[in-house]
């Protein structure tokens, strides 16, 4: 969770366009990201890249667990394929490729 302290971390842009350096090395030191305004209003935010590559990853994650969830649900409701119909279909869709890619190939000979 990224925590903003709105006595630190809410910067007008004009202030941040004119201190960057001290900006930038605020959102390095705190970790935290900084919550740009215009005209009063939030607009941007300015964070460290490990800050961001930390938020990142923990998304990724969210996003891997709401994937499990679906596939629980989806098997609680009988939702399933055997692995042979799996494998079967992957086949399918290999050959499928690969006859695309032929074709696309044989065209462009043709036009060379």
């Amino acid at each position: 969770m990224i925590n903003l302290k709105p006595s630190e971390d809410i910067v007008p842009m004009s202030e941040f366009r004119n201190n960057l350096s001290d900006c930038a090395a605020r959102a390095r030191r705190s970790g935290r990201p900084l919550l740009l305004t215009q005209n009063g209003r939030a607009s941007y935010v300015f964070m460290d890249l490990a800050a961001f590559e930390e938020l990142r990853d923990k998304l990724d994650k969210m996003e891997a667990y709401e994937d499990l969830l679906a596939a629980e649900g989806e098997a609680d409701r009988g939702e399933v394929v055997s692995l042979e119909d799996f494998e079967k279909e992957i086949r399918e869709r290999r050959a499928h490729e690969d006859r695309k890619a032929k074709s696309k190939t044989n065209r462009i000979r043709a036009a060379v």
